[in-house]
């Protein structure tokens, strides 16, 4: 979908798809019709839009077109990318991307408005999974092995801090930050989502010199991750041990997962079934000054 307009980007797939799986359909539900068709030499398998472009991502290629007079303005060449695994950043006004590159383990980032582009060492196997925060900053990455995720400065390809998910091995299909970029969320096939306080990550980027577009409007200190765990949690909702590393994590159904973090600290999830779920984790000062999470009983599955 093109942010909250009428546009989207079809493919076909299932048992019996209404389209080939090489051909993306841009959908007008407003006319109801079709305003072009963009048909590829190979199977799609990841699609991004932005206001001015769409970006079509196959197993060796990523296509981009203009959303004007849907010409072909690049075609780059990946690394075997068999998940069509891409970062783009939500900010409407400028476009950041980071896709895998040979060798396996690296990625190129490049700043469309800028003419930038660097290219950065961030695992040694192949990347499975890229994420841009909204205003271009910080892009994080996991590998194909699953364990941890790795956050780097973009301005510099500066390595920043790494994240663990966990000890068991499961890839990490979807890691989405909040506009602010203040946590950030990692979803693994086996339906656990993970969220991490980046108070740390900000810290270490203020002492290499960079600085935050985006703060948010009200002012706090961030949590650290790795909390001891409170007693009246709910099950669904628990503080990090010392196996994830993480601030919280939400136990779903046993399915791939996708989420999204909005107003700061609310989580919306949808499953690979077709569920969605919603959470909200509430943080407030304790007399003493310290942060910490407090019981919300406001994840529920809502259905197909």
């Amino acid at each position: 979908m093109l942010h909250k307009k009428n546009i989207y980007a079809l493919v076909g797939g299932g048992k019996s798809p209404k389209y080939t799986p090489n051909k993306v359909i841009l959908w007008d539900d407003y006319q109801t019709k079709i305003l072009n068709e963009f048909k590829l030499t190979s199977s799609v398998k990841n699609i991004k839009l932005k206001p001015d472009k769409i970006i079509i991502v196959c197993e060796q290629r990523i296509y981009i077109y203009n959303l004007d007079k849907f010409k072909l303005l690049e075609t780059i060449e990946t690394f075997k990318n068999e998940v069509g695994c891409i970062g783009l950043n939500s900010d409407l006004d400028f476009t950041v991307m980071g896709y895998p590159i040979t060798p396996a383990g690296f990625l190129k980032v490049k700043y469309y408005e800028k003419s930038q582009e660097l290219d950065i060492n961030a695992h040694n196997s192949p990347i499975n999974c890229i994420s841009i925060n909204s205003d271009g900053s910080l892009v994080a990455t996991a590998s194909c092995n699953g364990h941890i995720v790795r956050v780097f400065c973009i301005a510099n390809g500066q390595f920043i801090e790494e994240f663990r998910r966990g000890k068991d091995k499961a890839s990490i299909n979807n890691i989405s930050f909040d506009e602010y970029s203040n946590w950030m969320a990692v979803c693994c096939e086996k339906g656990q989502i993970n969220i991490f306080s980046m108070g740390s990550v900000w810290q270490k980027v203020y002492e290499l010199g960079g600085e935050r577009t985006k703060i948010p409007k009200i002012q706090e200190e961030l949590p650290k991750n790795n909390q001891s765990m409170f007693k009246n949690l709910p099950g669904f909702l628990k503080m990090g041990t010392s196996a994830d590393k993480s601030y919280a994590h939400i136990e779903i159904e046993n399915q791939p997962a996708i989420c999204a973090i909005y107003n700061n600290n609310d989580i919306i999830a949808i499953s690979g079934t077709g569920k969605y779920y919603l959470a909200k984790i509430e943080i407030k000062k304790s007399p003493a000054g310290k942060l910490n999470v407090i019981k919300n009983d406001s994840l529920y599955q809502k259905g197909k």
